[in-house]
């Protein structure tokens, strides 16, 4: 199994920088794991992003749909409007009776469907469902506080 965390980052984008949470999987950064064009995690900057991150970690935890048509999650989005039109790193989540997984991990917008990209290599990850959920909803209570 893997484990599921998060790390303080800060990316520099359009000359400015946008401090934000980055997800870790068995401590090492989903931004060194995968190619994320510059994108951003769980920003901690700016006006909306809070209910951004509350309605993401929901959407991990299966209480909301998926952002895109076909279901997937949006990991990683654009710093600056959040606008899935941009593009995000999403994923699909599968939840099981003890265990959660995150598979095909790819790029996509709003405006295609996800086409599996050989681009990234890193395939997937699979997580014990009661410590994911942990992490989430601990996430999330800071952030809707």
């Amino acid at each position: 199994m893997n484990r599921l965390g998060v790390g303080p980052s800060v990316t520099r984008w359009n000359d400015g920088g946008a401090r934000f949470l980055d997800w870790t999987i068995d401590g090492v950064a989903l931004r060194d794991l995968v190619p994320t064009h510059h994108q951003t995690p769980l920003c901690l900057d700016g006006n909306g992003w809070r209910e951004a991150a509350v309605a993401t970690l929901s959407r991990l935890l299966g209480d909301l749909p998926g952002d895109f048509d076909d279901g997937r999650v949006a990991l990683v989005f654009c710093p600056l409007c959040g606008d899935l039109g941009c593009g995000a790193y999403s994923v699909e989540v599968v939840f099981g009776d003890d265990v959660v997984e995150w598979r095909t991990f790819g790029w996509q917008t709003d405006y295609e469907p996800f086409e599996d990209s050989e681009e990234y290599k890193f395939t997937g990850a699979r997580f014990e469902r009661k410590a994911y959920e942990t992490v989430l909803r601990d996430l999330l209570s800071n952030y809707r506080a």
